[in-house]
């Protein structure tokens, strides 16, 4: 993804998805969605898959990330994949050729060249820009757009991922729901 945008732009990025939730909520339309219908508490998770799909039709590329506190609460939010970012160096695993051989009968031929497994750390983006339209249900602001915090620090790093395209039908309708009560 190209250009970067402002954070004030993201911001109002993150507050128009909020706020199309929110109407779409409160509108009954996720009253049949097992989490969803608590909005915002219980749905952090699909909450930045379905808010980094909005980001990336804006050409904004983001990171998942998900923490655990010590009483075992989790929190995901999202990390905007930029220059304040540090990209984890490639870790090339290549599978054996009797291996490989017997997947490519399977896969279309997808496992000729060495896969890239490598992760992002803490350290990668523990300087990127955090957007968070859920931390509400712990009593914070419902759209936090920036940095570490100590309210981020409580917790305990789990795992940073890049945000690839939404995966089923059901992530795939709420992201349609949403997008039709955009303003």
């Amino acid at each position: 993804m190209g250009n970067f945008m402002d954070d004030k732009t993201i911001f109002e990025l993150a507050k128009q998805f909020r706020k199309a939730i929110e109407n779409a909520r409160f509108e009954g339309l996720f009253d049949r969605d097992d989490s969803f219908s608590y909005f915002p508490k219980r749905c952090c998770g699909d909450t930045c898959y379905l808010l980094a799909e909005y980001l990336s039709s804006k050409e904004q590329a983001s990171i998942y990330v998900c923490g655990e506190d010590d009483s075992g609460q989790s929190h995901a939010w999202l990390v905007m994949k930029d220059e304040r970012v540090r990209m984890p160096s490639p870790i090339l695993f290549d599978i054996p050729d009797n291996i490989k051989n017997v997947l490519n009968v399977y896969s279309d031929g997808t496992y000729f060249e060495p896969n890239d497994v490598s992760y992002y750390t803490e350290g990668d983006v523990i300087n990127g820009l955090i957007v968070d339209i859920t931390a509400d249900q712990f009593g914070r602001n419902s759209v936090y757009v920036g940095y570490i915090c100590e309210f981020y620090k409580r917790f305990v790093f789990q795992s940073a991922s890049d945000n690839i395209n939404l995966s089923n039908d059901r992530l795939n309708r709420l992201y349609q729901i949403i997008l039709d009560n955009i303003d």
